[in-house]
């Protein structure tokens, strides 16, 4: 019988460690979480493996403390997605499996449902002779078909409150196994068009693995084709997880789901508690949902009998970890669609060259809706060049006559400017000095309310300052313009409408994104103004102008995305406009009117300029013709960082790589974008190579040299496997 335990642990470490298995206990599973000392302290490790051997004298080894887990938490299909995103990706086998599990999981929290769950039974109560219990029933509303104690708690009820449902029979004990599926329909399906009607039939002619494409103008429809194949899906007895970029689109496809289905539906999102995601991925895990809406992360969500996957706005950069383990939750659901053989769907109004690429060459079954739904019309474009008339906090004469007229006409205006904040620098108009952050090559955003300097890289705030900090003249004023700066500017130009703002700022709290969105859909004329957030996916019906405020801050990116990104956040906040039968046309704000980003979306579409992009990018092989891998150093002293990367890179002159180098090409060392954010220099070395397989054997032989290096201890580096921001 194997004693020996081989484990990981969420240490930054891609060490596999060997402990000892409990004396006349059972040798617990792979897959089970155990509670093992670590250093000084004690760790929530994974079994990733058992063995009869050990290299290491069994005297140093150490017994585990405690198990965990009677049996694997995650079924088998999870585990292998696990560790094929872990090899994959090349992330710390450790830091990646456990990131699979919510919080409290990791944290060594007992797994054991801890609340009872409930189910409704019936919503034909007749409660009028108990009004207590009446409220109660309206409160319990706003949570999902079943509940636990937590959930309940959150919403400041106890289990005392509810019993008089139960003794009443309106509330029942919901059973711990998993419960059937079927479609429970509240609302009747639309007719489908013509187009939708193809695509929904070619999609549902097979139940086995294909990746659609679904490339959707804006307000064709897409959501009601999902809606309707989900349909389909429930009534085989089959679940659907639906994934958005952000947590800003949760609200407003979950309201579309509850319109539809009175199926059990589950929202996944970093606005839940952790007790609160604790509790929907054990419901989700038990089978106690039909419909699973999450963003990134709910792609591990367990789901018995999952049959649809569902990517919307597939081509957002948000579905790209940033941080810690980089996997990209598109990819990682089309694995996990491939791997339990079930069809997955990419949809988007701009989808990513990579997809667009993927279609091309017939590994993805490409479907295209070419009109708007019901009777929409097609927007209209309009280019505004700044160099031609005043602008005053970034509103042109032009643009502010175009207002006065939609306004005046009972309409709604939606501006977008992806800045947030009053001003992006404050400036000495003496010496021209800006303030600096003093921990990021960045400088620091002016923000009214409250008033201050605040650094959006590294969070660090300071008062606004009256002296330059250089020359020390009373002369500081605030240098271009954020969406606080422009709120401002049209409370003063069009006192007698309401002015919303949606951005991070305005939407912190909970239910203030809600709330805001509530309120511009009740259709009184008024403006939007906000960051890149209001044009993903949202359905204004009546806005009838949508602005893009500043252009140019996209036209000159030094990451060669920058121009697929403008491109996709004008098309995506042009859609905005004309949703329903009233015309809406896209106003473009720039001073560069002739450049051909802007002349190609505006006089030949997205697709015309996919198509040229694409071309652009199989000359320089860059994705999706080449593949990326980018080593990032961080180091408090910039020398360490230069060092590290330059004897990694002398280690690729090396012949032990035999052909695997002969296409390779690097660039760097060299400073990464931003070369220093709170207070670590960045350094960056990026790998360009044809094969992907042979960039993945690289990067891995690489890894296992740095982690050789007696400096890589002392540094923090990272791999990132088909970067998304290059730095």
């Amino acid at each position: 019988m194997s004693s020996f335990l081989q484990i990981v642990i969420a240490s930054g470490l891609r060490q596999v460690f060997t402990y000892l298995a409990a004396d006349n206990t059972p040798l617990p599973a792979i897959g089970c979480r155990v509670l093992v000392p670590f250093g000084r302290s004690q760790r929530v490790g994974l079994i990733v493996g058992h063995a009869d051997t050990c290299d290491v004298d069994e005297s140093k080894l150490k017994p585990i403390a405690e198990v965990l887990d009677e049996a694997p938490l995650l079924p088998d299909y999870l585990w292998h997605l696990g560790n094929w995103a872990c090899d994959y990706y090349q992330h710390p086998k450790g830091d990646a499996l456990l990131h699979l599990f919510p919080v409290r999981l990791r944290q060594g929290h007992n797994n054991q449902l801890i609340s009872r769950f409930w189910r409704k039974q019936s919503t034909d109560v007749d409660l009028s002779r108990a009004p207590k219990q009446a409220l109660i029933w309206q409160q319990l509303s706003q949570l999902p078909a079943g509940f636990g104690e937590g959930q309940l708690n959150h919403i400041g009820l106890a289990y005392k409150d509810i019993r008089p449902l139960l003794d009443k029979g309106i509330l029942a004990p919901a059973t711990p196994h998993e419960q059937s599926v079927n479609p429970q329909i509240n609302q009747a399906p639309l007719s489908l068009n013509q187009e939708q009607e193809q695509v929904f039939t070619a999609i549902n002619s097979a139940d086995d693995f294909a990746c659609h494409l679904l490339h959707g103008i804006t307000g064709s429809g897409k959501t009601e084709v999902y809606l309707q194949l989900i349909q389909r899906c429930l009534s085989k007895g089959q679940r659907a997880l639906i994934l958005v970029p952000e947590i800003g689109l949760t609200h407003q496809l979950l309201e579309r789901l509850q319109q539809r289905f009175h199926n059990r539906i589950l929202a996944l999102h970093s606005g839940l508690t952790e007790q609160q995601r604790l509790d929907a991925w054990q419901q989700a895990s038990l089978g106690q949902a039909d419909l699973i809406l999450g963003t990134r992360s709910a792609v591990f969500t367990p789901i018995p009998k999952l049959g649809l996957i569902i990517i919307d706005e597939e081509h957002d950069q948000a579905f790209k970890q940033q941080e810690g383990f980089r996997y990209h939750g598109r990819d990682v659901a089309i694995k996990r669609a491939h791997t339990s053989n079930i069809p997955v769907l990419l949809g988007s109004a701009t989808p990513s060259l990579e997809s667009l690429a993927n279609a091309q060459r017939g590994r993805y079954q490409h479907h295209h809706l070419r009109q708007r739904a019901g009777v929409a019309n097609q927007e209209r474009y309009e280019v505004i060049d700044l160099r031609q008339q005043p602008v005053q906090a970034g509103i042109s004469a032009r643009l502010h006559d175009i207002m006065q007229t939609q306004l005046g006409a009972g309409h709604q205006v939606l501006l977008m400017l992806n800045r947030r904040g009053f001003a992006p620098s404050l400036q000495c108009q003496s010496c021209g000095q800006t303030v600096a952050c003093p921990a990021c090559d960045a400088s620091m955003t002016l923000h009214k309310h409250p008033t201050r300097l605040h650094c959006h890289h590294c969070d660090h705030r300071q008062p606004v300052a009256i002296h330059c900090p250089s020359c020390s003249a009373q002369q500081m004023r605030p240098l271009g313009s954020g969406t606080e700066r422009i709120e401002e500017q049209l409370h003063i130009d069009f006192p007698d409408y309401p002015v919303y703002r949606i951005d991070r700022d305005s939407t912190r709290n909970k239910g203030s994104l809600e709330g805001l969105l509530e309120k511009v859909h009740q259709g009184q004329p008024g403006i939007l103004i906000g960051t890149q957030m209001l044009a993903k996916g949202h359905h204004f019906p009546h806005v009838t102008a949508s602005v893009i405020v500043d252009a140019d801050s996209g036209l000159f990116c030094n990451d060669f995305r920058g121009p697929e990104r403008l491109a996709q956040l004008i098309i995506q906040t042009a859609g905005r406009a004309g949703r329903t039968s009233l015309p809406g046309t896209a106003y473009i704000q720039t001073y560069q009117s002739e450049h051909p980003v802007i002349t190609t979306l505006t006089q030949a579409g997205y697709r015309a300029f996919a198509e040229q992009e694409l071309s652009y990018r199989q000359q320089a092989m860059l994705p999706p013709f080449g593949h990326l891998a980018l080593f990032l150093v961080q180091a408090r002293h910039e020398q360490q960082a230069y060092q590290l990367l330059g004897w990694l890179q002398h280690q690729l002159r090396s012949s032990a790589f035999g052909k695997l180098t002969q296409q390779l090409q690097h660039f760097g060392p060299m400073p990464a974008p931003m070369a220093r954010r709170a207070n670590q220099y960045r350094v960056q070395l990026q790998l360009q190579h044809a094969s992907r397989q042979h960039l993945q054997t690289l990067c891995r032989h690489l890894c296992l040299l740095l982690e050789q290096h007696p400096d890589s201890k002392k540094l923090r580096w990272s791999l990132d496997i088909d970067p998304q921001d290059m730095g």
